[in-house]
């Protein structure tokens, strides 16, 4: 069962999750003198998560909450367990129900 949980305080926020894998990698790109392009990669390509989450009133309080103190977050879906820390927030307006989308994206944390 899919669900965002605050490992710190070992509270669910909420079981309506999804999860993608995001990769961002640092490169130069230089154009030389006879037209061939070089391409350089400097360093490891850094792993983040972009998570979408339904949460209610108390759900987003607690995803508030756990930016603030920097919580480690649990997400687990069918395609795996991962961890992250907060590192960009946001929601969608309100929508029926007094439920909000909630646009997470995690920084990867080393797994526990």
């Amino acid at each position: 069962m899919a669900y965002i949980k605050n490992e710190t305080t070992g509270i669910c926020i909420s079981h309506f999750v999804s999860l993608e894998v995001k990769q961002e990698v640092i490169r130069t790109t230089q154009q030389l003198l006879d037209g061939s392009v070089y391409i350089q990669r400097i360093g490891e390509p850094t792993v983040s998560y972009a998570v979408s989450a339904y949460v209610d009133r108390v759900g987003k309080a607690l995803l508030q909450n756990a930016e603030d103190t920097a919580a480690l977050l649990e997400v687990s879906v069918k395609h795996g367990l991962y961890y992250g820390r907060i590192i960009e927030l946001s929601f969608s307006e309100r929508l029926a129900g007094d439920w909000y989308k909630a646009t997470v994206l995690l920084a990867k944390e080393a797994a526990i």
